[in-house]
């Protein structure tokens, strides 16, 4: 039987192992943590009974994977009618609801003409929401995927491409004709790439995710990311794999030309046929020997760039955020930068090394949904701002700047916390060695780091020139995200080099 060790107990490792599981091979995960999940997981981190999720927060990306969609997940998931809220000076916020009229009505508040702009924006959009998943996650070149968008988009499909390799804040300006408010609103969800609103390409990022948000919501696990991250490992358990943690793979051991098994921390070798390790760019190249790959592969991933570190702040509160804006009250995820000039100067400034004076904030609010994340009456939050890796400040004062933003739009924020823990990038990076400086996403999103360039045309597939190494992870497209897909491409890819079929969601599991 051939055996397959994956490297990393993440959502693309796992993913990978039940679709080799479910094939008939002898699957073996290895995971450097205490427990499966990777950047997808959670835990107590500030006082007994309040959950935490370390990583990934909600999962909008997962609705629309075909990944994910074909497993059976059995999750509670806790979906929140208004997904995110943008609090704008003065008081008052611009709303995404699930409801595109609602969405559309907050927009009209904030800023004349712009409800409209937003109505037929999304009119042929949202009912295409998997279908723009399936071309933007998807195989490349995404001929099938290109077509059916295209065909069902006609006419605005081609026009469609240009706004989403584009700028979010020209996207922005395009369909609110230049208000502020919506515009910041929107260039708030490309936030999550890293880049600053004027960068190419991040108009993929806010569109999708706003319209994902229509059609799918920002839904969480009910009890934390963990829950997800389980039930991953427990599917890979049924259908035949393993799943072993504290076990750090340090070398990858090539004989004659092909990957023939893995070295972990303390000595032991295991042998295997075939090798998917997701782990992000450099530290792949740190495993392999010299040689083991074309020189100018072998390059590429170390000289892979890494983006800013998403420092991360988790709380326990003795009350809900007493937010200025009602809109920010009930939502699941409140996004805080001010105007869009604000939003930005944070981006600029986190790019170019510097700490943002006013760090532009993702915080989530899951208690407010979810009752078993905190005990009764209290609350969670979570919250993280883009920073340099390497900051010329320390972590007191990078999180005195990130409260100063909350308590700037929810005063008397302070006087609820409990307890607080902060996570900058060497913790993030002694957690978890893959989230290189504290960067989530596997490698900075610009330009030449996307689609086939994710790192490198040779590798974007999940094959390698190497026999036996398949590649997945966030430094492989499509990036990073709860979404599986360059797990499930690795996994086909080694299926199909092996002359084996592949697992089909209609199949019956082994076993």
């Amino acid at each position: 039987m051939t055996r397959v060790v994956v490297v990393g107990a993440g959502s693309n490792g796992l993913v990978a192992a039940i679709h080799l599981a479910r094939a008939g091979l002898d699957v073996e995960v290895l995971e450097h943590g205490p427990g499966p999940g990777g950047a997808s997981s959670s835990a107590e981190l500030t006082l007994p009974g309040f959950v935490h999720d370390r990583h990934a927060g909600f999962n909008p990306i997962t609705m629309v994977s075909p990944a994910m969609r074909e497993l059976d997940l059995r999750v509670d998931w806790v979906n929140p009618p208004t997904p995110m809220a943008y609090p704008l000076p003065g008081g008052t916020a611009i709303a995404l609801e699930r409801d595109v009229e609602a969405t559309a009505a907050s927009l009209e508040a904030a800023g004349r003409g712009a409800g409209d702009g937003w109505r037929r924006l999304m009119a042929r959009t949202v009912p295409n929401a998997e279908r723009l998943g399936a071309l933007f996650l998807g195989r490349l070149p995404p001929v099938r995927a290109a077509a059916v968008i295209a065909l069902a988009l006609r006419s605005e499909g081609l026009e469609m491409a240009r706004r989403a390799i584009g700028s979010v804040e020209a996207l922005g300006r395009e369909v609110f004709a230049g208000a502020d408010g919506p515009m910041a609103w929107l260039a708030s969800s490309a936030q999550h790439s890293g880049l600053p609103p004027g960068a190419a390409g991040t108009g993929a990022f806010g569109l999708l995710l706003h319209v994902v948000g229509h059609s799918h919501g920002w839904p969480f696990p009910r009890g934390g990311m963990q829950v997800l991250a389980d039930e991953l490992a427990r599917l890979a358990a049924e259908a035949g794999a393993r799943v072993r943690c504290e076990a750090r793979v340090e070398r990858i051991l090539v004989r004659r030309g092909r990957a023939c098994g893995v070295g972990l921390a303390g000595g032991e070798e295991l042998g295997a046929d075939a090798i998917v390790t997701t782990v992000s760019a450099r530290p792949l190249a740190a495993m392999l020997p010299d040689g083991a790959l074309p020189a100018r592969l072998m390059h590429r991933l170390r000289v892979w760039r890494y983006g800013t570190d998403a420092f991360k702040a988790d709380y326990a509160l003795s009350g809900p955020v007493p937010w200025t804006a009602p809109e920010a009250r009930r939502a699941a995820v409140v996004q805080v930068a001010g105007e869009l000039r604000e939003l930005a100067r944070a981006g600029d400034q986190a790019t170019h090394g510097e700490v943002p004076d006013r760090p532009a904030l993702v915080v989530g609010q899951h208690t407010l949904f979810d009752e078993t994340r905190a005990p009764a009456g209290r609350h969670t939050l979570y919250v993280y701002a883009h920073v340099p890796s390497r900051p010329a400040m320390d972590d007191e004062a990078i999180a005195e700047r990130m409260e100063a933003q909350l308590e700037r739009f929810a005063p008397g924020f302070r006087a609820l916390v409990l307890a607080r823990t902060l996570r900058p990038a060497r913790e993030t990076e002694r957690q978890n060695p893959s989230l290189v400086g504290g960067d989530l996403a596997g490698g900075a999103y610009e330009i030449d780091q996307l689609a086939v360039f994710r790192p490198a045309p040779r590798l974007c597939r999940g094959r390698t020139p190497l026999r036996g190494l398949y590649v997945a992870g966030a430094s492989v497209h499509p990036g990073g995200a709860v979404h599986g897909m360059s797990g499930r491409a690795a996994a086909r890819a080694l299926l199909a080099d092996r002359r084996l079929r592949p697992w089909r969601p209609w199949a019956r599991p082994a076993g």
